[in-house]
C-alpha cells in the first residue's frame, strides 16, 4: 500500500519519538504536582491533628501535675502540723506536766 499523498508529510518515527518523550515527561511532571499538593496537604492536616493530639495530653498532663502539686502542698502542711504537735508535746515543760499528771492519775 502506498501512502496517499495530501501535501504533508507523514511525521517520521525518529522526529516524533523526542516529542512524545517530551510530553509524557511534562504530564508525569503535573501529576506528580498535583500528588505533591495532595500529599502536602494530607501532611499538613495529618500535622494539624498530631498537634491537636499533642496539645490535649499536655493540657491533661498539666492537669495532672497541677493536681500532684496539690496532694504534695497538703502532705506538706500536714506533716508540718504533725511536727509542730510532735515539738509542742516533747517540750521539756510540757512533759514535765504530763509526767506529773500521770503519775498523779496512777497514784504514784
Amino acid at each position: 500500500m502506498s501512502p496517499q499523498r495530501t501535501g504533508e508529510r507523514a511525521p517520521s518515527t525518529r522526529s516524533a519519538r523526542p516529542k512524545l518523550a517530551a510530553i509524557t515527561a511534562g504530564v508525569t511532571r503535573l501529576w506528580q504536582r498535583r500528588g505533591a499538593a495532595r500529599s502536602r496537604a494530607q501532611l499538613d492536616a495529618a500535622h494539624e491533628q498530631r498537634l491537636e493530639t499533642i496539645a490535649a495530653r499536655v493540657e491533661h498532663l498539666e492537669a495532672e501535675l497541677e493536681g500532684l502539686q496539690d496532694a504534695v502542698y497538703r502532705q506538706a502542711v500536714q506533716e508540718r502540723e504533725n511536727i509542730g504537735e510532735l515539738r509542742r508535746r516533747t517540750d521539756p515543760e510540757q512533759l514535765a506536766r504530763e509526767l506529773g499528771r500521770d503519775a498523779r492519775r496512777r497514784g504514784l
